[in-house]
């Protein structure tokens, strides 16, 4: 074969090699930008708000005794459903924001008020402060619990299908239970209110892109000034986020209350538990 003959079969391999080799140079160059990576899909994980809107569908307790400081006989221990005639059926909407500060720090609101009213006749009688409630008489109860919520929570574990937060609760409660007998013109009123702090975890787990588990605790005991207080909240739910912005839920609630007042006229004690299923829509960006 002839040196022309060979060099002409011999120039495509060459355009092909310094091809490749121009190819190789181009990957390897430092100017060229990393792949991209594609975001994590949205998820309570990355969500930076959101607002819930909530419906509890379950039962509540109230029960306690009120005393006068200035008598010798104790208030009664009774149940405001069972004895005064107050509905154990609870439907009540609930509100709740999330703010979350860069990656590892949220702001969790909740805002949510019960009010009970009922008229009834008691059983037997009932020492109510410095009245006395009697089967004879027809009593108008009323009952209002009133609470904001405020928790933050920074998250020590996070990954891309888990968190857990741990933090602080800040709460504003007011409950107040009245009782008035209008034939004899007697009433009585028990209010508790003030601060309360808890402790708080929070935490998730992404199951898969659209589904999640999401589960929270606070909990507290204090004593001040002659009164004492407990506050107990439990969440557990399952979200399905429909789309990237919004998600549907159901969930388990729990909330009890000890309220015990040492310091005013009537004196007593409260305690408040109220739990069921939650429905909710949970908008987030």
């Amino acid at each position: 074969m002839s040196p022309a003959i060979a060099a002409r079969r011999l120039r495509p391999l060459c355009l092909l090699a310094l091809l490749a080799a121009g190819a190789a140079a181009r990957a390897q160059s430092p100017l060229d930008p990393p792949p991209r990576v594609p975001p994590p899909p949205p998820s309570p994980i990355t969500d930076h708000f959101a607002i819930t809107g909530a419906m509890l569908v379950g039962s509540i307790s109230t029960t306690g005794h009120v005393d006068d400081p200035a008598s010798t006989v104790p208030g009664t221990p009774i149940s405001l459903e069972q004895d005064l005639g107050l509905t154990p059926d609870v439907h009540q909407g609930r509100v709740e924001f999330m703010f979350r500060l860069r990656e590892r720090n949220r702001v969790r609101v909740d805002m949510w008020e019960l009010n009970r009213s009922a008229t009834a006749t008691p059983t037997s009688d009932i020492v109510f402060g410095d009245i006395v409630l009697t089967p004879a008489d027809s009593v108008d109860t009323m009952f209002n619990w009133r609470q904001i919520d405020v928790t933050y929570t920074y998250s020590v574990l996070r990954g891309a299908r888990y968190e857990l937060g741990v933090g602080l609760g800040a709460h504003a409660i007011q409950g107040e239970a009245e009782t008035r007998v209008w034939a004899r013109a007697q009433h009585e009123t028990f209010t508790g209110a003030g601060p309360f702090a808890t402790v708080a975890l929070d935490g998730t787990w992404l199951v898969s892109r659209l589904w999640s588990v999401n589960a929270r605790a606070q909990y507290m005991s204090l004593n001040f000034n002659s009164n004492s207080g407990v506050l107990g909240d439990y969440h557990l739910d399952v979200q399905y986020r429909w789309r990237p912005n919004l998600s549907f839920g159901l969930g388990y609630e729990s909330t009890h209350a000890h309220v015990e007042v040492r310091n005013s006229n009537p004196n007593g004690e409260m305690d408040f538990d109220v739990h069921g299923a939650e429905l909710f829509v949970r908008a987030s960006f």
